[in-house]
């Protein structure tokens, strides 16, 4: 008897404690604590290649050309993505500069506000204070999202507006509340202003799906009224609307044709194609809330109360979307994660009360990301690791030599030493780590070489980010390609010159020539015909530096080989295969 005086005490407190939590000035204070987590250290992380240097470089370009409206690089219009991740770099930018710590804010900015999105909603629906903080806590806390909300691409946008498209729609659903049908379609409007059309389609697919599972008719015509599809319209028409007048078939073309379709039905990396490819994705990427996630999605299946299968919907269904598409990339299925955290946040009360399942299911999940800081500590030999060491030493004392001590305070031990380890990851880890997949180091010591400057096989736009200067890429003859769709080459718009046209070109150069090779590159550039033309003159922990060699101090044996090179190209000359050779009179 008295045990349920207790909880009935305690559950008066929580929806207490709740309608204190939902004020504007709480949920401010979750926003600004997510926000300073994840920004500490950010200025320390380089703009890398080859993804994020090309927003990056868009958006430079849009705040020194002051064209807002149609994304371009290297002076050329692109249609990669829509405009929402130029707009907040555009404006990170203004007003702090091009520099690394403005490239990374839109991201901290959208995975703060997401942390404090996710506690409202969770608020607002369990009525559990206790839950919805963990919801965010864990969402903050797990590693693709800490990792995403660092990074320079679009998906940290998608999840944010992802989260209200998809709670709202349940709201919605279930209260029938037409004003968070609204916020539903107008969060829409936004996610396909940042990722396409995949904002509007992949929610709307998911929560049609839940309405069917529900056997309920009535529900799935709710999701359908006018006032929410006319929000959607007045948000997103202003600016596609806008391209489509500019740019014509071009943007259809080039945005929704090969960005969109061919990215759905022909794969642009094949060796990622596996059917398996996120069901390993997943669980690594919900580190170090695995387990206890899963735990609670067989533990609510006897059940199947609607929340539940909506969560179950949201996640699983994601997950085969993008399983079913030609093009697998690691952060395609990222909105997948905020259901299975929801789900793992719904064990935190169980775990504060010392239950034995929940707390083993989320000890284990805890270690293994442990052992993961552990292993990439000792792959990344420059950093001074002593800090994580002694909070990994701190972890296994206090979870495991006092475990029965320490249940009231286990999650809380756990966040902890979780929001520890990331920040060793930060200011140890990622500084060490990204400047090999940067040009932030190599990009000046090129550019103050005097001549010409060419990039080997690929073209790292983190260059032309730090120098403003646009080099151009150099294409050698295709060896052991991977067989994808020839329509991808069309993404690629920087400058590029073929081997055959470059050697042509400087046969008796005047200027200095200046190749870099990147470490990737260095087992095509040993098998190009032409590498003999060039000597190292540095080299940096991502790649090399060369010179072209006169003619004359080129050995015979390859001499004779390039005549037969030459040859070879006239008889192309004269098929029409090659263009005709440029006559230097006109020069």
């Amino acid at each position: 008897m008295s045990s349920t005086r207790h909880r009935n005490k305690k559950t008066a407190s929580a929806e207490n404690i709740s309608r204190k939590s939902n004020t504007p000035a709480t949920l401010f204070f979750f926003f600004l604590t997510a926000f300073i987590f994840l920004l500490w250290g950010s200025w320390l992380l380089p703009v890398t290649d080859p993804v994020e240097s090309n927003y990056a470089l868009t958006a430079k370009e849009m705040v020194l050309s002051g064209d807002w409206m149609s994304p371009q690089i290297y002076g050329t219009y692109w249609y990669d993505k829509p405009i929402m991740v130029y707009w907040l770099l555009s404006i990170s930018y203004t007003l702090l500069g091009f520099t690394d710590l403005a490239s990374r804010l839109p991201a901290v900015f959208c995975g703060a506000l997401s942390v404090m999105l996710l506690i409202w909603y969770m608020i607002r629906i369990k009525k559990d204070n206790i839950i919805a903080t963990w919801s965010g806590a864990m969402l903050g806390l797990s590693l693709e999202f800490w990792v995403i909300s660092h990074a320079i691409i679009t998906d940290s946008m998608l999840l944010l507006f992802t989260i209200p498209t998809m709670l709202s729609g349940y709201i919605g659903v279930m209260e029938r509340n037409k004003k968070h049908f609204v916020i539903a379609y107008a969060a829409a409007g936004l996610a396909c202003l940042s990722k396409g059309p995949v904002g509007l389609v992949l929610p709307g697919a998911l929560l049609l799906f839940w309405c069917i599972s529900m056997k309920s008719g009535k529900m799935a015509l709710r999701l359908f009224p006018w006032q929410g599809i006319l929000a959607f319209f007045l948000v997103v028409l202003p600016w596609y609307g806008g391209m489509y007048i500019i740019h014509g078939s071009d943007f259809v073309t080039q945005f929704l044709g090969l960005h969109n379709v061919v990215r759905a039905t022909s794969s642009e990396h094949p060796e990622d194609n596996h059917w398996y490819y996120y069901l390993v994705l997943l669980p690594a990427a919900l580190l170090p809330w695995t387990f206890t996630s899963f735990y609670e999605m067989v533990k609510g299946w006897k059940e199947k109360i609607p929340f539940y299968k909506f969560l179950m919907v949201w996640c699983w269904g994601t997950i085969l979307f993008y399983t079913l598409m030609a093009t697998k990339y690691v952060t395609y299925t990222y909105i997948a994660t905020v259901p299975a955290i929801i789900l793992a946040a719904l064990s935190a009360p169980k775990i504060r009360e010392g239950e034995k399942w929940p707390s083993v299911t989320a000890a284990i999940g805890f270690f293994l990301f442990l052992v993961i800081a552990l292993a990439g500590s000792f792959y990344i030999k420059e950093g001074s690791w002593w800090v994580l060491y002694v909070v990994i030493a701190y972890a296994i004392f206090a979870l495991l030599i006092r475990w029965k001590k320490n249940s009231g305070r286990r999650l809380t031990i756990m966040a902890a030493v979780t929001a520890s380890v990331f920040l060793c990851l930060m200011m140890e880890g990622l500084p060490h780590y990204l400047p090999r997949r940067s040009a932030v180091a190599t990009a000046p010591e090129i550019y103050e070489r005097k001549g010409e400057h060419y990039f080997f096989r690929s073209y790292p736009a983190g260059y032309t980010f730090y120098t403003g200067e646009i080099a151009t890429r150099l294409v050698p003859p295709p060896v052991n390609e991977e067989n994808r769709n020839p329509l991808w080459n069309e993404k690629y718009v920087m400058p590029s010159i073929s081997d055959q046209e470059f050697m042509e070109k400087y046969q008796n150069q005047a200027t200095p020539i200046f190749l870099f090779v990147s470490k990737s590159d260095e087992k095509y550039f040993n098998l190009w015909f032409f590498k003999h033309r060039f000597m190292p003159v540095q080299q940096f922990i991502n790649g090399t530096i060369y010179i072209m060699t006169l003619e004359e101090d080129v050995p015979d044996s390859f001499k004779e080989a390039k005549e037969k090179i030459q040859d070879e190209m006239e008889k192309d000359r004269e098929n029409g295969t090659l263009p005709p050779k440029p006559d230097p009179s006109k020069n």
